[in-house]
């Protein structure tokens, strides 16, 4: 393991060398343990040039995950603990009922789970409240998709939803798409912005100039949600991650 010291900061770091790779490419992995991916019999002394050069950038990095992880929101799914969904923190309320069918209800800035006395409530809550968010996904985002499609002028083959960690959506050649289900976590507008880039892929299936163009008739202020997505990924990925 090597160290490094940025900005008073004392960092950790490990390097991942590739045959083909070209440039250097660092992930911040905790707020003080850094991934570099290198390409093969790459210097180290040079690595930790490029680090100090970057080193702004990597400690405002560390600085927002370490935020991040300080926020309270999206951190457990207990009684009182508060959730993300369309971008509005809702308090989990865990109830009891004597029925054999737990629920799950919206109800203003609450998620109520009613469940039987004698469920395992947490593992529980836990599965009905990640079912609960793939339904209203589900919904959304198949609403979203046809209204947009239509507004585009493209028609889209299949759209699946999925448990992801790092992407959002994703649009084969084939004119499928993906969605991360998480995403229903964010804001409307941001769900439009990932639903308009995606089926602006049926016009230009890459991220040229043109791409974006096309990405700009439909959402003028695709790159505030943009960077709201790459800001807060993190925050919503923080839960439900059983499979």
């Amino acid at each position: 393991m090597n160290t490094i010291t940025l900005a008073s900061y004392q960092l950790t770091y490990h390097v991942i060398y590739q045959k083909n790779r070209k440039t250097i490419q660092v992930k911040i992995l905790t707020s003080s343990h850094l991934q570099i991916t290198a390409p093969n019999k790459f210097p180290n002394a040079t690595i930790e040039k490029i680090l100090h050069e970057k080193s702004n950038w990597i400690v405002k990095q560390i600085l927002h995950l370490s935020n991040t992880m300080a926020n309270p929101i999206n951190k457990s799914i207990t009684h009182g603990a508060t959730v993300l969904y369309l971008g509005e923190p809702h308090i989990l309320v865990f109830t009891t009922n004597h029925d054999s069918r737990p629920t799950v209800d919206l109800q203003d800035d609450q998620i109520i789970i009613d469940m039987p006395p004698t469920a395992q409530t947490i593992v529980l809550a836990e599965s009905l409240l990640k079912q609960w968010y793939l339904t209203n996904a589900h919904k959304i985002l198949f609403e979203k998709t046809s209204l947009w499609a239509t507004k585009i002028m493209v028609q889209p083959q299949h759209i699946t939803l999925k448990d992801q960690k790092t992407r959002w959506g994703s649009c084969s050649s084939r004119g499928n798409l993906n969605y991360n289900w998480r995403i229903v976590m964010a804001p409307p507008e941001v769900i439009d912005y990932l639903v308009i880039h995606e089926l602006c892929h049926l016009r230009v299936p890459n991220h040229s100039s043109l791409f974006w163009q096309e990405v700009l008739k439909f959402s003028p202020d695709f790159k505030r949600h943009r960077t709201w997505l790459q800001t807060n990924s993190t925050l919503l990925m923080g839960i439900l991650t059983l499979k």
